[in-house]
């Protein structure tokens, strides 16, 4: 085994001997050669300006799902209402934590809006 691999030191080194250092080639220039070209000091083309594909919508209605024609067809539903669990009323401003006729309401419920 020891005299395979001082073989193949031996070949390896004739190897680098017989093949000599090529400079490092890079790509420009290879495609230079091929083409008959050189490659240009300044760059003469840009980059294509940014194209909306989308249609005309807006930054707002880009971030929103697409409505069927059925659901724009029946409006918009307003949020349904829901009944406070210590006094009864159907309302969206407050809830039982935050009625404003519980006595051990942790929060103040939000303002009515006029």
């Amino acid at each position: 085994m020891g005299d395979f691999v001082e073989k193949l030191k031996k070949l390896w080194t004739e190897v680098e001997a017989e093949v000599p250092n090529h400079p490092s080639i890079e790509t420009g220039d290879v495609i230079g050669e091929h083409y008959a070209i050189s490659k240009p000091d300044k760059k003469t083309v840009n980059n294509p300006t940014k194209v909306n594909n989308k249609g005309n919508i807006t930054e707002k209605e880009r971030n929103k799902r697409r409505k069927s024609e059925k659901e724009k067809a029946l409006g918009v539903k307003k949020k349904q209402k829901k009944i406070c669990g210590f006094c009864g009323v159907k309302t969206n401003l407050h809830t039982k934590t935050t009625c404003p006729d519980n006595p051990n309401a942790r929060k103040k419920p939000r303002p009515t809006v006029s």
